[in-house]
């Protein structure tokens, strides 16, 4: 098992001026700046797991929500996934600059979920963007309609509005500062929000593809449904490193548009590509394998445990308090009974339809 070799925040992440990115000098961007891109410090730490493969988890100065991922080769840039935002793909490019002033010429969307493909519309006409059919499909129809992101984007204004309730009553100065930090960047996520158009990948695959950047080969790999219908990792062979989306995570992965009853399958074919790095969606990269099995329990388990209650008769709502997964609590954050209501509704939606 090899050690990861994080080396940190690429520039510092203390003298915090406000920072605008600047709009000039990236050619992979269209030319206007979107909303919402004012930040304090830096948006992104990039941990180079292997000489040219950087893995951007956020730093809590903007809303990017998911992971990202992009690979330096000898003369262009591969982004891995573009966040949440319009504004969030922006950031991410002018960072990535003080890694590399290699153009970025294509970008990978794992799945359609907007904390992974909705920074898709700043890139111009010479990006390739490349995804699932699938993912184009739900890009292209009713991605910002499905329960998953309308839920996102109704918690906006209601967590803004409860933060300035707690600004007003809040005597510590520091306290304080914290609030309107945390203000500051809801309301610029959305400003960034307002401004998107959901923007489908202008190259497809159904069962994969492979890029050729000098020495270095990206293999892009449908292995089945799973967290969506559309999932594709991302394989580099010689440093053996894949970049999992939410197909895999550090944790558990949200299960609103999931296949639950093929996805252990589907992480059956991810045990047999030849990697040491996993580079989640959400979380810390990983070298444990074990981490896959762990969460193949976890998807038989609640398959079952939902479908028992579903067969008794109980209402999605009880299921969801009801389903005990504690079993689990040992690889999981998992505090007692109970399971999200949107992976239920998905399970009775799925039994459902599998009865018709």
């Amino acid at each position: 098992m090899r050690r990861l070799l994080l080396l940190g925040f690429i520039g510092a992440l203390g003298a915090a001026a406000v920072r605008t990115p600047r709009a000039d000098g990236t050619l992979a961007a269209q030319s206007r700046q979107p909303a919402g891109t004012t930040h304090t410090g830096r948006a992104f730490k990039f941990n180079q797991v292997s000489p040219g493969i950087y893995h951007a988890v956020g730093t809590g100065s903007l809303a990017v929500v998911g992971n990202s991922a992009f690979i330096v080769n000898d003369e262009d840039v591969v982004v891995v996934d573009d966040h949440v935002s319009p504004a969030a793909a922006w950031v991410l490019l002018d960072e990535i600059k003080a890694v590399t002033n290699k153009p970025v010429t294509t970008v990978i969307n794992t799945h359609f979920h907007f904390d992974h493909a909705h920074g898709n519309q700043i890139f111009d006409s010479r990006v390739n963007i490349i995804g699932h059919e699938f993912t184009r499909q739900m890009l292209l129809s009713n991605s910002i309609g499905m329960p998953l992101y309308r839920n996102y984007l109704a918690g906006l204004a209601p967590q803004i509005d409860d933060l300035k309730k707690r600004l007003a009553t809040e005597s510590d100065a520091a306290t304080q500062a914290s609030l309107e930090r945390q203000i500051s960047i809801a309301e610029n996520n959305r400003a960034a929000q307002a401004e998107l158009k959901p923007t489908p990948p202008n190259v497809t695959l159904t069962d994969r593809m492979t890029l050729y950047r000098g020495s270095r080969e990206i293999q892009i790999r449908f292995l089945g449904r799973g967290h969506t219908g559309g999932d594709v990792v991302v394989f580099l062979p010689r440093e053996r490193v894949v970049v999992t989306g939410d197909f895999l995570t550090a944790g558990l992965s949200n299960m609103s548009d999931a296949f639950l009853d093929e996805w252990v399958t589907s992480l059956d074919a991810l045990k047999t590509l030849g990697f040491d790095t996993v580079l989640p969606g959400h979380g810390e990269a990983f070298t444990d394998k074990a981490k896959i099995g762990y969460f193949q329990d976890y998807l038989r388990d609640v398959w079952a445990e939902v479908g028992r209650l579903k067969r008794e008769g109980v209402s999605a709502e009880d299921a969801a308090k009801r389903a005990d997964m504690t079993k689990h609590a040992a690889h999981f954050p998992i505090q007692g009974p109970g399971v999200p209501l949107i992976a239920v509704q998905r399970i009775y939606a799925l039994l459902d339809a599998r009865q018709k």
